[in-house]
């Protein structure tokens, strides 16, 4: 397995491996005594965080956000532990940096190995859990960055060009809570499991994963109260794109009715052929008819202002 990473502990093996082949997924399977069902299914990206328990091992298939900066969107990796008490076999696919960082920073320090010391696969497993989760904080400050900033330009008149980036970021926010949605209570049911089976080392008076339990809560709290702000945003904005287009559309009225009653006497008076019109042939003609529609004018100015049109 070229793409493999294998690293020894004192008690356990470390084995990673990214974005494996069929024939990789099979030589992990054999020489591990992995369930082939769980392998198959790490040869794409899952749909769902879950845990699978056997009697020989358990599959925490778990899947984490990462963001495009091209696309500016969120995308689903995922990270398939098989935690045995000899061996903790991890296959990733997708892209996770802060994964793929921290298992170089095992494979090259002893001293950092040595933390585990002669705990089993369980403790790796809580601090490689730990640094993913607090990874997540900066993706999510940036997301409460984005709605800071939408908050701000909604009252500063930039309705319309907003549109499209407050739903890039409720899609962005409705993605990552998607991704991480069941996360808090498969770790629930991963410690119950991992304390009620002799062949692991963890016991129920051990916290350090009620931590990572209190992160995924932390975590999912955010994004519950992001989700709930940008769609208060959303109605904000839309709320101000209707006012303004009802403030359009009461000047255009106004200006409607205003300019009706002098267009239809401008055009009675245009009307040459009836007889008996009035100043029709009289010397200042044009100005009586602009004295008329003058007069007009200013009673429809005092009748909107006093009805409070404007």
């Amino acid at each position: 397995m070229s793409n493999a990473t294998e690293i020894r502990f004192p008690r356990f093996t470390l084995v990673s491996i990214s974005n494996p082949s069929g024939a990789a997924l099979d030589e992990l399977a054999q020489r591990w005594s992995l369930h082939p069902r769980d392998l198959q299914e790490t040869a794409g990206i899952s749909r769902r965080t879950r845990l699978e328990i056997y009697p020989e091992h358990l599959c925490l298939i778990t899947l984490w956000p990462t963001y495009r900066r091209t696309s500016k969107d969120i995308r689903a990796a995922e990270l398939s532990f098989f935690i045995r008490p000899d061996a903790l076999v991890i296959v990733a696919r997708g892209s996770l940096p802060v994964y793929t960082e921290l298992v170089h920073r095992y494979a090259e320090s002893r001293e950092l190995r040595n933390t585990i010391g002669d705990r089993q696969p369980e403790r790796l497993l809580h601090e490689i859990l730990r640094q993913l989760y607090q990874s997540l904080l900066p993706m999510v400050d940036h997301l409460i960055d984005d709605c800071d900033r939408i908050e701000q330009e909604i009252f500063d008149d930039c309705e319309r060009r907003l549109i499209h980036h407050i739903l890039a970021i409720r899609r962005n926010i409705t993605d990552v809570r998607k991704i991480l949605q069941v996360h808090k209570n498969v770790l629930k049911r991963l410690v119950i499991v991992l304390t009620e089976r002799p062949q692991y080392a963890l016991q129920s008076n051990d916290r350090y994963f009620n931590g990572v339990i209190d992160n995924a809560r932390e975590v999912w709290d955010t994004l519950e109260n992001l989700k709930e702000r940008i769609e208060t945003l959303q109605q904000t904005n839309e709320s101000q794109i209707s006012l303004r287009l009802s403030e359009i559309m009461k000047t255009l009225t106004i200006i409607s009715v205003f300019t009706f009653p002098l267009t239809l006497v401008a055009a009675l008076f245009s009307i040459r052929q009836i007889e008996g019109m009035p100043f029709l042939g009289q010397p200042g003609n044009f100005w009586y008819v602009i004295g008329i529609e003058g007069a007009i004018a200013i009673v429809m100015l005092i009748f909107f202002k006093r009805k409070r049109w404007f």
